[in-house]
């Protein structure tokens, strides 16, 4: 697909998309069956590579993963779920039975067991953690998500998310053209999330609304970590629904892009 807005800011990391099929392509680089890891890491050479990248439900290894590309909860009980909040907040200070989440890390290999001791610290402390598990957007939806960057798209594709990674100038453009048309707050979000799901399942839920507003992220480190040898420290996240992506497009024609004072800083 040819954008207006990715011809007019000349991006350096193009804008790509999240396709969810129950097809995985025969081109696309990702985990094998039955192997996992952070999905960011296979994000990320997406937008930096171009290479079309995919992750399944049998690649799920992380309790965030399931949640964020619509394929459950991920989360089987309310153990499961004081785990997860256990180590999205301040690891063993923060659980409930601090012996029996210390058994579960002996499992671990060195280096994961010593991030689950001190934590995440997403949410600063079990209780908050545990009811924004609780809230999160929860889908069950085909098998696959694809990663592809915008200009591949095929026709007759219709992406759940549209994710642009910007600089400084480029994200004020961003949210300049969003904020345009809009007469009321809020015009975008920030959910405490991980990175996945600030471009999955929080992306989907916006789509639902008559009104749906851009994510920004990520927010979390470890989602950054898995990216950063592809994606500078100083880029962000802008993800949002294809009919808001439609809509900043038309606006686009007639926008900030085409000022003298933009192509100022587009030079710099």
């Amino acid at each position: 697909m040819n954008s207006n807005i990715a011809k007019e800011m000349n991006f350096k990391l193009p804008p790509i998309v999240l396709i969810k099929s129950n097809i995985k392509p025969e081109n696309a680089v990702g985990p094998k069956k039955g192997k996992g890891g952070c999905v960011m890491s296979f994000v990320a050479q997406t937008i930096a590579k171009r290479k079309v990248t995919c992750f399944g439900k049998e690649n799920i290894t992380c309790g965030g993963i399931a949640s964020a590309f619509g394929w459950g909860s991920g989360l089987a009980d309310e153990d499961a779920i004081d785990f997860q909040a256990t180590f999205l907040s301040c690891g063993v200070e923060s659980a409930p039975d601090k012996d029996s989440y210390k058994r579960r890390l002996e499992k671990m290999n060195r280096h994961t067991s010593e991030m689950f001791v001190e934590g995440e610290r997403i949410f600063a402390d079990f209780e908050t953690a545990k009811t924004n598990i609780k809230n999160r957007p929860i889908y069950d939806s085909e098998n696959y998500v694809i990663f592809k960057g915008l200009e591949d798209l095929d026709e007759g594709e219709i992406p759940k998310s549209v994710i642009f990674t910007v600089n400084p100038i480029e994200l004020t453009a961003l949210i300049q053209l969003n904020s345009s048309f809009r007469v009321k707050d809020s015009y975008i979000l920030t959910p405490q999330a991980s990175a996945c799901q600030a471009i999955g399942n929080f992306v989907f839920k916006e789509d639902e609304s008559e009104d749906p507003k851009p994510i920004l992220s990520p927010i979390d480190f470890a989602g950054r970590s898995k990216m950063k040898h592809f994606i500078p420290n100083d880029y962000l996240i802008l993800s949002m629904p294809w009919k808001l992506f439609l809509k900043l497009e038309e606006i686009s024609q007639k926008s900030v892009l085409q000022t003298e004072l933009f192509k100022k800083f587009k030079t710099q």
